[in-house]
């Protein structure tokens, strides 16, 4: 076992080879949890990892090779925090005809304490909110180019109980006690030349969702998203990410639907509103091909309706950390971020890029 975690090629730990060599059966992969929103905890995945004949033949006879499709993986996933928050759930992401059809689905339940902040108030309301989220997500790619045309389902019943009794400004009684469903048509432009952890490429996106009573849910509403991933080589040794995001619903959203800043340095849903936008730039530096140094900051605002986007405060993170190449085959890099928001500073672990 401890040989197939190093890589013969430089004598480094790796995982690559356990990962891939041992896809007969569920690996057992523990993690941490680091999210401010929920405070810190862990808990574990049991991953089942399906290369193709295919895809091992190549990886075999190409050992200096970076795969640019990734193995469809099956995954059962657990984990709970120091503020009683915990999620169980199951999931499988499948690449299909040589990364022709993408793939994602899962059924995950939970229960999470989280502060919702009503409007632009700095005073933070305790809550709980569980229930069960079911996700079905499909991408075709059109014909050999590097857009995909996809479409997903979300259903998802909760339950919110806050901890004192009256009403909550912008909350209805029925948000507390629903379920909220919703179809989507999305457009994808990838051309990153690794999913995991890219180094160059574009990935850029639109999406219309569309919540709706018919489809099961108990709201009406839709919700417009747009985001652009773009990262590129400025020498050997240096690299240059930038990130832009907007999001924007209208109709009756839950309070826990409406877009928030989702940036590092940010707990969940602190910054809220009906509409957010975002931008990001991260520069990293190669020390060598296995240790990576970053340095990120980032600025958006959150609009509520009936203010303007010049009525908003932008909110700024900056921080720094490191990567290391703990998967050369799959090209997956794993690490840590330390970032100080406009109230606190937080740690995060990472597998793979921080932009999802």
């Amino acid at each position: 076992m401890f040989d197939e975690l190093i890589d013969p090629k430089d004598g480094q730990l790796d995982a690559s080879s356990y990962i891939l060599n041992n896809a007969h059966g569920f690996m057992p992969v523990p993690f941490l949890i680091t999210e401010p929103a929920v405070g810190t905890g862990g808990g574990a995945a049991l991953l089942f990892f399906h290369e193709t004949d295919e895809q091992k033949v190549i990886r075999l006879e190409n050992p200096d090779k970076v795969s640019g499709i990734p193995p469809s993986v099956t995954g059962v996933v657990g984990g709970a925090t120091s503020n009683g928050s915990k999620l169980a759930g199951v999931f499988h992401s499948g690449n299909w005809r040589q990364d022709s059809i993408r793939y994602l689905g899962g059924l995950f339940g939970g229960s999470f304490n989280l502060k919702y902040y009503a409007g632009s108030s700095n005073i933070a309301n305790n809550f709980n909110i569980e229930g069960l989220y079911f996700l079905q997500d499909i991408d075709f790619r059109l014909s050999d180019s590097n857009f995909f045309f996809g479409a997903n389902y979300v259903n998802m019943g909760s339950s919110s109980t806050f901890h004192f009794s009256g009403d909550i400004p912008g909350i209805d009684p029925i948000e507390l006690d629903s379920r909220d469903a919703s179809a989507a048509l999305k457009l994808t432009y990838d051309s990153r030349d690794n999913q995991f952890s890219p180094r160059s490429g574009i990935k850029a996106g639109i999406k219309a969702s569309f919540h709706d009573k018919n489809l099961g849910g108990d709201f009406d509403y839709h919700e417009y998203t747009g985001f652009v991933h773009t990262y590129s080589r400025l020498s050997e040794k240096w690299g240059l990410g930038f990130r832009g995001d907007i999001k924007s619903v209208s109709g009756g959203v839950p309070f826990y639907a409406k877009p928030f800043l989702d940036m590092r340095g940010m707990p969940a849903m602190r910054y809220q509103g009906d509409r957010t936008a975002l931008v990001e730039i991260q520069l990293s530096y190669d020390i060598d091909e296995r240790w990576t140094l970053i340095g990120f900051t980032g600025t958006g605002k959150a609009i509520e309706d009936g203010n303007s986007f010049d009525d908003a405060h932008w909110q700024t993170s900056k921080g720094a950390g490191f990567r290391y190449l703990i998967a050369r085959q799959l090209g997956l890099r794993t690490g840590i971020d330390i970032a100080k928001g406009p109230e606190e500073w937080t740690m995060y672990i990472q597998f793979g890029g921080a932009w999802r």
